[in-house]
């Protein structure tokens, strides 16, 4: 095989590595679609690359040989792939695969809870829960049938009207824009390709951004969006109880997300997403070059020429 089936696996590197930064270059709602687009792209290409090099292996063993009727000879000397490297191939495409399916089994499990939870949930489709609960805590519950929004009134109590229409505006968006999706598909790639283990994050951080900027949309007011988001987080700072995030607090991205509320709007920045662009594409072009060269390899060991060959070898 040629060097382009190494390609994928450098540029999901490259894409691992530049998935923080770019949550915070580009619009988070642009950052969001384009990170959760490429993520899945990356972790396939990957997958697909190391069952190619795995398969340098497979195909050199008699009775697999035999069934496809290739030469093994002409294949061990046409195809350079060291046997540590298609060995190691073979294990990681193992080991992701068992990675994949426990995070999608375990996605599948919570999210038929949480679906169960929303029904249970008095109020219409995509309204408002209020519970009586003095920990401040506030959250989106998805569901087919609109989902919910919860919050306590030690959350309420903490806020003012105007703060508390911030905190609704950003939870509803979530529910309507379905962000729980673009999440359970970027932790599902970032299992699939361990070089995208940063992915993950940078899709919450990007995505708690895009609900920011509806908010603060919803209500007219960027610096009332602001104060609201780190009035939250401050209300929740006592509380060690995960359940007391709100409006996808976490202290390390507050300070940031709160500066990006008091700023203008981000605008678009072409040339990053041209270059996210041409990333994919390169890990696209790559995985093709390499299926074509596997399959001319298989053409070449299984041709009568190829056959007469290993005869002639073996005698």
């Amino acid at each position: 095989m040629r060097i382009e089936v190494y390609l994928p696996l450098l540029t999901s590197i490259v894409l691992g590595l530049a998935a923080p930064r770019l949550s915070r270059w580009l619009p988070p709602a642009t950052a969001t679609r384009a990170l959760v687009a490429a993520a899945p792209l990356s972790a396939v290409s990957t997958a697909y690359v190391l069952a190619l090099l795995a398969w340098t292996l497979v195909v050199q063993i008699p009775m697999v040989a035999g069934l496809g009727r290739w030469s093994v000879h002409v294949w061990d000397s046409a195809d350079p792939v060291p046997y540590p490297v298609a060995l190691a191939a073979a294990l990681a495409l193992a080991f992701t695969a068992l990675r994949v399916a426990r995070t999608v089994i375990g996605h599948h499990r919570a999210m038929t809870e949480v679906r169960h939870i929303a029904e249970e949930l008095d109020g219409e489709p995509g309204g408002l829960v209020v519970v009586d609960d003095v920990s401040p805590k506030a959250f989106a519950i998805p569901s087919k049938q609109g989902g919910r929004v919860v919050v306590s009134t030690g959350m309420l109590n903490a806020l003012t009207p105007a703060e508390q229409r911030v905190l609704l505006a950003h939870e509803r968006t979530h529910l309507t824009h379905r962000h729980h999706l673009y999440r359970a598909l970027a932790d599902a790639a970032a299992c699939a390709n361990p070089f995208l283990t940063r992915l993950p994050r940078a899709v919450r951080y990007a995505s708690e951004r895009w609900a920011d900027e509806e908010a603060a949309t919803a209500v007219g007011d960027r610096a009332l969006a602001a104060r609201a988001l780190a009035r939250a987080a401050l209300a929740s700072v006592p509380r060690t109880a995960p359940a007391a995030a709100a409006m996808g607090y976490h202290l390390a991205d507050v300070p940031a997300r709160v500066q990006a509320l008091l700023r203008p709007r981000q605008s678009h920045r072409p040339v990053v997403i041209a270059l996210l662009v041409g990333l994919i594409a390169l890990t696209l072009w790559a995985s093709f070059n390499a299926g074509h060269d596997t399959e001319s390899l298989l053409e070449l060991a299984g041709s009568p020429t190829a056959a007469s060959c290993a005869s002639h070898c073996r005698a």
